[in-house]
């Protein structure tokens, strides 16, 4: 079954495109990123049907046959491939390891029209031609650079760029280069007019137009001031070219090559990669989308998330959405990306932890900032929101948290580890020795008498179930433990706990889950986790859900998982794994949410955005 993720999605890439391709004989177009996912759309799909990840990053070396049925990849890790375009499946496929790879990083590629032949020009200047009917590499030629190789309509010609900037004309039956004027303008791309008559050759400082026949000098033009030509296209009935800059999008007319108007693209930190489609010419940005007609920026990729109740919080760079129930109600502006991003069970406080900087604090129902916890803060190793209590574990050691009501601050210097209660009402600390105490925030002194200890081994992490008078902890050996302390507060006695269970892996974060019947734990695995789930009453693991993202986080008052998914989106999942709910963003400021049965809730805008 396709995931849910996958529903609604307007783009499949949540990086930069940096390459990008167009076939004007059946209308597909191919995208390929800097994290080297590569997607084909064809005319039709309002999404790519084919997204698939045969390498590393793609750096403009991206191809598709006329007819599209192949598509062909190099990468920056030296690897070259020609894939099918109806699965994804490898037709071809050559790989260099290591260093050896990195040397020849792919800058162009192209396939020959009757689909025998793959040329590529790589980082070494060398541009190389193999056979696709027997796998085996027929020529490698030295001298040659810029970011573009192409065969002429008849695939008789192979035209390439060499290391002073001027284009070069190979006749693969004699294996002879023919004539070419020398270009006044150093270019560092070149391409055939659809009729294969002529080559249009550009550069940072101008455009110059070719002809085929005697290799003459026809038009040049030159650009002045500006930010210099990043990009060359043609428009897919072969009467026009396109100079692509920083900013606008300049035409000409061919064959004559003249001026014949500039458009504002609308791309952010625009990457290079551009096609002239049917429906107009489109710009890559930074935000992993093709832009032209009026589209919009996107929100950017998730980058951690964060959710309490019916309160979820996705941070897309410095942005901050906040989401209640199916709605994206605002956006908090953070200081810098952060790293997480919290909420109190109530949904009205929100704090955000910055990769770098002072945790910040907001106001979920404004959208503005209450409180800035200062230079001492940068860095934190944990942080906990709950009623009007804002604590934080300081990287250098100690605890400090703020009463936000009432305006005051505490500080600790001791506590190696610390768990706030959801409500705000206790505050629980590790002492040096590894013992547990519960504080109360508003005057840092005991709640209840101190825990009696479950062993002679100190407690790294901790976590309180969700209105309940629960305590869970875990020790340096992985046993996982629990205290029911409403006992103890009524008696006047310390807490007397009992193990659960033990894990034999490490922990990174815990969670007591409404009602008390079952906790959750994080166990970090490289760039994913597992979210384990346990039945503390029964002592056992009932769910362990793998292959998540590292950041994702549980709603402690549902028991359901919060991940980062691509495109903008939270995904929701349940307890066992399975997706339940997906909020996203939509390019142009439009969001909407949805599960299974479809679309729950949507912005004014969000069907213009899909």
């Amino acid at each position: 079954m396709p995931s849910l993720v996958d529903q609604f999605c307007p783009n499949v890439h949540d990086v930069a495109i940096t390459a990008a391709c167009y076939d004007p004989h059946t209308g597909a177009m191919a995208t390929a990123d800097a994290a080297g996912v590569v997607a084909v759309q064809r005319p039709g799909e309002s999404t790519p049907q084919l997204v698939f990840h045969p390498g590393e990053g793609v750096r403009g070396a991206l191809g598709l046959i006329a007819g599209a049925s192949m598509v062909a990849v190099g990468d920056e890790a030296g690897t070259v491939g020609v894939y099918r375009c109806d699965n994804g499946l490898a037709v071809f496929q050559e790989a260099r390891e290591g260093a050896r790879g990195r040397i020849r990083a792919m800058r162009g590629v192209a396939l020959s029209p009757e689909g025998r032949t793959l040329a590529t020009i790589a980082k070494d200047g060398l541009v190389r031609l193999w056979d696709l009917e027997n796998g085996q590499r027929t020529a490698a030629w030295q001298g040659f650079g810029g970011d573009t190789v192409q065969f002429d309509p008849r695939g008789q010609r192979l035209l390439a760029m060499d290391d002073q900037g001027q284009p070069r004309l190979m006749d693969l039956m004699s294996l002879q280069a023919l004539y070419m004027d020398k270009l006044q303008m150093p270019a560092d791309r070149a391409v055939f007019t659809l009729d294969g008559t002529m080559i249009v050759a550009a550069g940072q400082a101008g455009i110059s137009l070719l002809r085929v026949a005697d290799g003459a000098l026809i038009a040049s033009f030159a650009t002045r001031g500006g930010s210099g030509i990043q990009s060359l296209i043609l428009s897919p009935d072969g009467q026009q070219a396109g100079a692509v800059t920083q900013r606008s999008v300049h035409t000409f007319t061919l064959p004559d090559l003249q001026p014949s108007g500039s458009l504002k693209h609308g791309a952010p930190d625009p990457t290079g990669a551009a096609v002239w489609t049917h429906q107009g010419i489109k710009v890559a940005g930074s935000d992993g989308l093709m832009h032209g007609g009026g589209s919009g920026a996107s929100a950017g990729p998730v980058t951690c998330v964060g959710g309490f109740g019916e309160t979820r919080l996705a941070a897309h760079g410095a942005s901050v959405a906040v989401w209640r129930g199916n709605r994206r109600e605002l956006e908090l502006q953070a200081d810098g990306a952060p790293r997480e991003v919290h909420v109190d069970r109530d949904g009205r406080l929100a704090v955000v932890v910055p990769q770098r900087g002072p945790v910040q604090v907001f106001d979920c129902k404004r959208g503005k900032r209450v409180f800035d916890a200062g230079p001492t803060s940068s860095g934190c190793a944990a942080v906990g929101v709950g009623g009007n209590v804002v604590a934080v574990l300081l990287k250098r050691g100690g605890l400090r948290w703020w009463d936000l009501a009432q305006n005051k601050g505490f500080e600790l210097e001791w506590p190696r580890a610390m768990a706030l209660s959801n409500g705000g009402t206790w505050l629980g600390v590790v002492t040096p020795k590894g013992a547990v105490k519960v504080l109360d925030p508003a005057t840092g002194r005991d709640a209840v008498p101190a825990p009696v200890p479950l062993a002679d081994v100190p407690i790294k992490a901790m976590a309180f179930v969700n209105r309940r008078p629960d305590l869970l902890v875990m020790d340096e050996d992985g046993v996982l433990g629990h205290y029911d302390l409403g006992e103890a507060l009524r008696q006047g006695r310390p807490g007397e706990g009992r193990d659960v269970l033990t894990v034999n892996v490490p922990v990174d974060q815990l969670w007591g889950i409404t009602g008390g019947q079952h906790c959750a734990m994080r166990l970090p695995e490289g760039d994913r986790c597992t979210i384990l789930w346990v039945d503390v009453h029964a002592c056992e693991v009932v769910h362990e859900v793998t292959g998540l993202a590292p950041n994702t986080w549980v709603d402690a008052e549902h028991g359901l998982i919060l991940e980062p998914a691509r495109s903008g989106a939270l995904l929701e999942r349940e307890m066992d794994g399975r997706e339940r709910r997906v909020l996203r963003a939509l390019p142009e400021g439009e969001w909407l949410s949805f599960g299974w049965r479809g679309i729950l809730d949507a912005s004014q805008g969000a069907s213009g955005a899909i």
